[in-house]
């Protein structure tokens, strides 16, 4: 034992000590001036904090020896060969202790005579007991001594719980020395089994983690003697992930085990070619439809996407503000008009979805969206697309004939107001209405060919060059006129003869009655006089047409050649409609995008900034399927009938099902009222659960059953709110048996599943995973130890006792010591005389 100082400074007070005889006053007697030198001496070396170093000379190692079946023969051999020699050797340094993992056998069992020694058996699931040893080692060595451990495996443990054991070793300074006398096996088994969930009718897809060999391999997948299903044949060393799937059965539990088939003579250990599971079959997707106009469509559905679509119809005209959709994960309204939806229904819907994460999918034709009334609905607010409330204007096309009388007599103001006239008449016209000008002065000619009326700029200059020279010859205009509006195709047609009336005298009745037969009308106006001209006035009337007065700018007339008709647009286009995909393989899974047929009907509505379009009209801007989030839910819109007209074409595509099906799965409600999570660890079992609704009265009853879903009789979890929304529940679980728990709302419908195997907390003896076995370089490394090539004993080093409970703090005691002499003193200065 030795002594030091944490403030060996403060011994300069002893300089002090002399003063002691002399100040404040003088003692008594020699005696009393020993006391108070005694009581100064004995403070200042508390104040120094003097510790006594416990020197403790005896070592305690722990070899830990791995026996386990892990280990190949010839690795458990040299394992306890080298526990035997380091035995021998650590036993002259202290005092040693083996551990022995695993039931060896006389041939390679290691020699522990003369030496404490325990044996670690595996347990009845044939577990490696390796973190229990690792804290048993730990506990072996007392914390006043050093010590060391030496681990003799191939760190291939059945559970990864060796993490306290660890921490312990680093926080007493106790190093961990390890030897692996293993090497990989060739040997190919099953690791790990990976289950995903499906509803009925759907692919369950399990996935086998496959440490494989150089040998033909399948993994076949049975429930109890029934083969389910087997994976394509792979081979190769390293790991593989094999997916197989089959098709999921009825609601609830399935046994099912995977077994890896080898070629023959290519596995050494049948033994661990097979892993048990739970495969978990929940409910099937609830959807209400809403439809009546397509004949059996609902039934139609249902035959399509199978037995994992629940689906439930309902008559649009009797659905109210306070119908339940609370256990639906979907609503579909199918070609349903809006007037058949009342509001307060609407209303309600919007408020699932946007609330509570309800799916929709709205889908039609002729009596949907546009076409449907949905324009300014709640419905049309909720959708990714845009209905239009626009009506049709159809602005019918003419065909204008413009006679301008540009003789002599037109001068002056006459020719100016008839250019006024023309120019007013061109403004009148669209471009697809279409032009010509004829003058006449004593002869004919076209100023302004028949043309389309888009030409404006290039129709009024040559309006502007007109000059009133010449006679006046009316008759061969007006045959002109007629020759050429006879040959163009628009839907209406009109001649407009402008002139003073100073004309020849002709046959006009025939010639503009027979005009008039052929939908041509023949309109006049007469410029520059007031008043009635008889001529004008008769032309008019034999041409169906209207006769007008101008006799300056202040009288012009507003010509009307047409009246735009306004009807309700017709937004449902029948046809063949090819059609562009733009979404991810999200959407399409196994479906080929390109293989889509054409479509012969859709419901023609605009995109909607922020939504996905998935499907589209080829070479338009058209969307056929549209989806996105809103609020909580998600709402997609098919502009055609799934089971209707519009996708008669479709009835053949192979992938139709598929196609339809990955539509509603993705757009119905992906929250259950429950999120569960079940661990298990030994014989105890966790489970959580977690509330996704925001219902603070909403509360989560589980139930623990039986392969067959039959509640167990030795009681269920009682599950206990730990936190807001958050449940949950220890209780007692036999490792060798499964767990199936079924959890249900405390009210309302619907039933959530969740399972373990047996022992699926930890792996087979010889199914250990090679990536999670135990680092025996890093706890090494952590440690301070060293990695062992052998039996040899010397890069062993002992550690650890002065981390606790090796120094004694000696400053308390010399103050107890202080405080006596302190009393002494008082004692003696009042004693009597």
């Amino acid at each position: 034992m030795s002594v030091s100082f944490t403030y060996p400074l403060a011994a300069l007070l002893l300089l002090a000590l002399p003063a002691l005889w002399f100040w404040p006053a003088r003692p008594r007697t020699p005696a009393h001036g020993a006391i108070r030198s005694l009581l100064f001496l004995l403070l200042i070396a508390a104040l120094m904090q003097p510790v006594a170093v416990l020197q403790v000379d005896e070592e305690r190692h722990v070899v830990i020896l791995d026996e386990t079946r892990s280990l190949p023969p010839g690795a458990r051999g040299r394992g306890a060969q080298a526990a035997t020699a380091l035995m021998s050797q650590l036993a002259g340094r202290g005092e040693a202790t083996l551990i022995r993992l695993g039931e060896a056998d006389a041939a390679t069992a290691a020699d522990s005579s003369g030496a404490g020694s325990v044996q670690l058996a595996p347990d009845a699931g044939d577990a490696s007991p390796l973190s229990q040893a690792l804290q048993l080692a730990v506990q072996s060595i007392p914390r006043a001594q050093r010590g060391s451990v030496v681990l003799i495996s191939d760190g291939l443990a059945t559970s990864r719980d060796w993490a306290d054991a660890a921490a312990q070793l680093t926080e007493r300074g106790i190093p961990a020395h390890v030897y692996n006398p293993g090497e990989a096996g060739s040997d190919p088994f099953l690791a790990r089994l990976s289950l995903a969930e499906a509803r009925p009718g759907e692919a369950l897809r399990v996935t086998a983690e496959v440490i494989g060999a150089e040998a033909g391999m399948q993994v076949a997948l049975k429930a109890g003697e029934l083969e389910l299903a087997r994976s394509r044949l792979f081979r190769g060393t390293g790991r593989h992930f094999v997916d197989v799937d089959f098709e999921a059965g009825d609601p609830g539990f399935l046994d099912i085990s995977a077994e890896l088939v080898v070629d023959s003579g290519a596995s050494d250990d049948p033994g661990n070619n097979r892993l048990d599971a739970v495969a978990v079959v929940q409910a099937p997707l609830s959807i209400l439809y809403v439809g009546q106009r397509q004949r059996q469509a609902a039934q139609r559905l249902g035959g399509m996407l199978g037995p994992g679509y629940g689906i439930d119809a309902a008559d649009p005209a009797e659905l109210r503000a306070d119908a339940n959709l609370e256990p639906y994960q979907l609503v579909m309204i199918d070609d349903v008009p809006a007037r058949l939806l009342s509001e307060g229904f609407q209303a309600n819907l919007r408020e699932a979805v946007v609330e509570r994460g309800l799916g929709l999918m709205m889908s039609g034709g002729e009596a949907s969206f546009a076409d449907g009334g949905y324009f300014g609905t709640p419905v049309a607010d909720l959708l990714p697309v845009e209905i239009t409330g626009e009506d049709d204007i159809s602005d019918p096309s003419v065909g204008l004939a413009l006679i301008l009388d540009t003789s002599g007599s037109m001068g002056g103001t006459r020719i100016e107001l008839a250019k006024q006239i023309a120019r007013i008449a061109v403004r009148r016209l669209q471009p697809h209405d279409r032009i010509g000008i004829v003058e006449f002065y004593g002869a004919k000619h076209w100023a302004v060919p028949l043309q389309p009326a888009s030409n404006k700029i290039e129709i009024d200059r040559a309006i502007g060059r007109m000059k009133a020279i010449g006679g006046t010859v009316l008759y061969p205009a007006i045959q002109e006129a007629y020759y050429g509006l006879k040959n163009i195709n628009t839907r209406f047609k009109h001649i407009i003869l402008v002139t003073d009336a100073g004309v020849e005298d002709a046959n006009y009745e025939a010639m503009v009655r027979s005009i008039s037969r052929d939908n041509i009308n023949v309109s006049t106006i007469l410029v520059g006089q007031g008043g009635h001209n008889l001529v004008m006035s008769d032309i008019a009337n034999w041409g169906q047409g209207r006769f007008y007065g101008v006799g300056n700018q202040f009288s012009l007339v507003e010509l009307i050649l047409k009246r735009p008709t306004v009807r309700k647009a017709v937004r449902y286009k029948r046809g063949s409609f090819s059609l562009d995909s733009l979404s991810g393989p999200g959407w399409w899974g196994p479906v080929d995008p390109a293989a889509l047929p054409p479509l012969d009907g859709y419901a023609q509505v605009e995109p909607r900034d922020g939504a996905e379009m998935l499907v589209r009209v080829a070479g338009a801007r058209y969307p056929v399927l549209s989806s996105w989030r809103y609020g909580l839910g998600r709402v997609t819109a098919l502009m055609t009938e799934p089971a209707g007209q519009g996708t008669e074409s479709w009835r053949g595509w192979p992938d139709y099902a598929e196609f339809l099906g990955r539509i509603v799965a993705r757009t119905a409600s992906d929250q259950q009222p429950f999120r569960l999570e079940l661990k298990r660890r030994g014989g105890r079992a966790h489970l959580s659960v977690r509330r996704y609704d925001n219902d603070p009265l909403l509360a989560p009853v589980a139930a623990l059953v039986d392969a067959a879903g039959n509640e167990a009789a030795d009681g269920s979890p009682a599950l206990i709110e730990t936190a807001p929304g958050l449940f949950e529940a220890e209780f007692f679980a036999d490792p060798a048996a499964a767990i199936r728990i079924v959890a249900r709302p405390n009210r309302g419908a619907g039933a959530q599943r969740v399972a373990l195997a047996p022992r699926s907390d930890r792996f087979g003896e010889t199914q250990v995973d090679p990536a999670a076995a135990l680092d025996l370089e890093g706890l090494a490394a952590l440690t301070g130890g060293a990695v062992l090539s052998g039996g040899d004993a010397a890069q062993i080093r002992a550690g650890g006792a002065l981390r606790a409970g090796g120094a004694l703090r000696l400053w308390p005691w010399l103050l107890l010591a202080a405080l006596l002499a302190y009393l002494a003193d008082i004692i003696y200065r009042r004693w009597p005389r």
